[in-house]
């Protein structure tokens, strides 16, 4: 009761959210719920109508069986009591029936003495008939039907008769055994041979011997008739007691007949063959622990079965449900195996098999048999597919992780030692084996993961990998680091030969990142949908990663390259700038470096390094105008100024497009543009180096001023405090992207 208020307050509540809807929802609620209360109380009113019809019904029906039952029973009555009644209207009826009784008795007498003289003759003829079929159950029309009939009869004449002697002297019933012996013998031998027919039932259809399963069919079911009557004598026997010492009652002495269940037993000749058919089957995989083979080898298992539903279930009635049983037997047998598989010592490869197998078998189970997936009891592998996943997964990521540690050990060894100069490719572009090693144990993991059809194992394993190429990605910028501080900092000790392997490494993470894309293109069609987004996500980031790694290597690559021309920097501008040029040594050894860059590094990576080069140039030669020693000798430093810029652009000319330098160099012009304005012009040509680079620092123009040789102190601080009032009127527009003053660490 108190649920159903619960119910009732949370539906309220649902239905009148606001209190508005007091006044608005109230009413048209009420009607709507009347309206369907009174359709609900309609249908139970009829539906309780209806009940009650079927009930009066079934009473009045049990009332006039109980009538009928009672007037069948006084009619019994009076039929047994007329019975009686009659014998005394006939004279002598007791001597009547005594001699009629004699009679019946002598006339049995003789049939079963004739019976019995008859008896070696009769099994003769039968023995005769059942040799030629007792040792070839292929033989096509064989007379079993006929055999049948003989037994059945010789056998019913046997029970009889030793139920008859059943209270004779011990010797007369041993006796009688003895002369039934070769029939018990000849019995037995056919019932062996029914058995041979029941496990061979397959065998059978495929020689084209389906007329002898119809026969046993045939047998089977008059057998069973025949133990059902037998039963049903013994039952009546059972429920009659009162009758047995009435005379003329013989149902109570019962049906001799031993019940041989010959149903029950057919099955169980099915089950014991079927068993051996997977032994012989797979009995050679086990024995070679061949798990693979065996899982290849269970296509008769689905062959079998299409045999079984177009031959032989059309042989049987239905009610035997030949096909169920066959389906049921083979897949316990089929569950069976496949849990004494999981006991075993599974590699990897194997695992994955098996998950697919079992994913393969529901399916054609379905596909070709029509047997669902609900009616397989009991559940392959009951349900421990998971497990099997994860023990996979360990498997994988052991690997995984044994054999890319040792390609990481043997790698950073020689990244670290550098005995020998790293490998070159045809093209010459320098490189090192891990990538494609590593990718070809990562690729056949997905690739197996992927044939296996298992949408949730695919994400899986490309989980597990993402995982190894992550712990790559790691290892090798935490070696790089290393490598370049030590490079940087003790360039003496530190081996040869790091610009080389950096550039290797460089380009093995752009093979990597390649190899990542490649994979993702492939799988992603065989990706389910619910985790597509998952693992074009975990490769992306695999992409991302490799291509921050290589963007490493190409700052360590820019970092050593100007680690040895920056103490030139250092010294523009200084006095030692106007006695000799500089700049040709800076431009001299770009040179050497940016050789061996482009013949060495991958293209993608060196156009890259060469606008950071360029970028990097740029900076420092602007850095290099505020350091303390610098000063602007005015006219000759315009035109050393000129003369780098023109050896730079030249330089840079061979690497770059002349639009991109030209817009690049714009930002020295500018400043040579200021450098070289007169003091009534300055406030323009600041201006318009403000409108270009809106980061420029105050700063550093008042520096550059500062600097030159033809301003006095008054001069400087009227220019200066005019700039000033200048740039407090210049807003510059907030969405304008940071330039290359907004990278120079001031």
């Amino acid at each position: 009761m108190e649920d159903a208020k619960e119910v009732a307050v949370a539906k309220l509540a649902e239905l009148l959210k606001h209190p508005d809807d007091l006044n608005t929802k109230v009413g048209p609620l009420a009607r709507k719920i009347a309206k369907e209360k009174a359709s609900i109380d309609a249908q139970l009113n009829t539906g309780v109508q209806t009940q009650l019809d079927n009930v009066q019904g079934g009473l009045e029906t049990l009332v006039s069986s109980r009538d009928n039952s009672e007037k069948i029973k006084d009619n019994m009555q009076l039929i047994d009591r007329l019975c009686y009644d009659a014998q005394s209207m006939i004279k002598d009826f007791p001597r009547i029936k005594k001699v009629s009784r004699i009679h019946q008795n002598f006339v049995a007498t003789q049939q079963k003495v004739q019976a019995l003289q008859e008896l070696y003759q009769r099994l003769s003829d039968i023995e005769q008939m059942f040799a030629p079929m007792q040792h070839d159950i292929l033989l096509y029309d064989s007379p079993l039907l006929h055999v049948h009939y003989h037994l059945f009869k010789l056998e019913e004449f046997r029970d009889q008769t030793m139920h008859q002697a059943r209270d004779s002297p011990h010797d007369v019933i041993i006796t009688l055994k003895t002369y039934f012996r070769r029939l018990d013998v000849l019995s037995d031998d056919f019932t062996q041979y029914l058995w041979e027919i029941s496990r061979n039932l397959l065998l059978l259809v495929e020689r084209d011997c389906g007329p002898t399963i119809v026969k046993l069919a045939k047998i089977i079911e008059l057998e069973e008739k025949a133990d059902e009557k037998a039963l049903a004598a013994k039952q009546a026997q059972t429920s009659h007691q009162d009758l047995q010492g009435k005379g003329g009652w013989r149902l109570a002495e019962g049906n001799p007949r031993t019940i041989k269940s010959y149903r029950v037993e057919f099955f169980e000749q099915l089950h014991q063959s079927l068993r051996e058919r997977f032994e012989e089957e797979l009995a050679p995989y086990k024995e070679n622990e061949d798990w693979m083979g065996a899982l290849d080898a269970t296509d008769f298992i689905f062959n079998d079965l299409e045999l079984v539903f177009d031959e032989i279930v059309p042989k049987f009635p239905k009610k035997y449900k030949i096909f169920p049983y066959f389906v049921l037997e083979y897949h316990r047998h089929t569950y069976d195996f496949l849990n004494y598989m999981v006991d075993q010592d599974l590699d990897a490869g194997t695992i994955l098999r098996l998950l697919r197998f079992v994913r393969d078998y529901y399916s054609t189970m379905s596909t070709r048999l029509g047997v669902t997936e609900e009616l397989l009891e009991p559940q392959l592998l009951d349900g421990q597919e998971q497990s099997l996943v994860n023990e996979y997964l360990k498997l994988v990521r052991t690997k995984l992780v044994e054999w890319t540690s040792n390609l990481m050990s043997t790698e950073s060894r020689d990244f670290v030692q550098r005995n020998q100069p790293p490998e070159m490719t045809s093209d010459g572009q320098y490189g090192m084996t891990g990538a494609v090693d590593m990718f070809q144990i990562i690729n056949q993991q997905i690739d197996v993961a992927a044939d296996a059809n298992q949408g949730k194992l695919l994400y899986l394993v490309v989980n597990e990998c993402h995982k190894v190429m992550k712990d790559s990605q790691s290892f090798w910028k935490k070696l790089l680091g290393s490598e370049t501080r030590k490079q940087l900092d003790e360039p003496e000790q530190a081996p040869e030969g790091f610009v080389e392997y950096v550039m290797a490494m460089s380009n093995d993470q752009i093979k990597c990142a390649d190899f990542a894309e490649e994979i993702l293109n492939r799988i992603m069609p065989q990706v389910e949908s619910k985790y597509k987004g998952q693992v074009e996500d975990k490769l992306n980031m695999a992409v991302e990663g490799y291509m921050q790694i290589a963007a490493s290597g190409r700052e360590a690559l820019l970092e050593v390259t100007f680690n040895d021309i920056k103490p030139v920097f250092h010294e523009l501008f200084t006095s030692r700038w106007y006695e000799q040029p500089l700049i040709p040594s800076v431009i001299e050894t770009l040179k050497d470096y940016c050789q061996d860059f482009a013949a060495h590094l991958n293209e993608f990576l060196f156009n890259k390094l060469m606008n950071d080069t360029l970028e990097r140039f740029i900076m420092l030669y602007l850095e290099a105008m505020r350091r303390k020693g610098a000063k602007f000798q005015m006219e000759v430093c315009l035109d050393k100024i000129q003369n780098d810029v023109r050896l730079s652009f030249n330089f840079f000319a061979k690497y770059k497009s002349m639009e991109e330098l030209e817009e690049r160099f714009d930002v020295i012009d500018k400043v040579h543009t200021i450098l070289k304005s007169n003091r009534r012009m300055i406030f323009v040509d600041y201006y318009s180096l403000r409108q270009a680079y809106p980061d420029v620092p105050l700063a550093f123009v008042e520096d550059i001023l500062s600097k030159r040789d033809d301003l006095d102190k008054a001069a400087l601080k009227d220019i200066i405090e005019g700039i000033k009032a200048k740039a407090r009127e210049y807003e510059p527009d907030a969405n304008t992207p940071p330039t290359i003053f907004s990278r120079i660490k001031w």
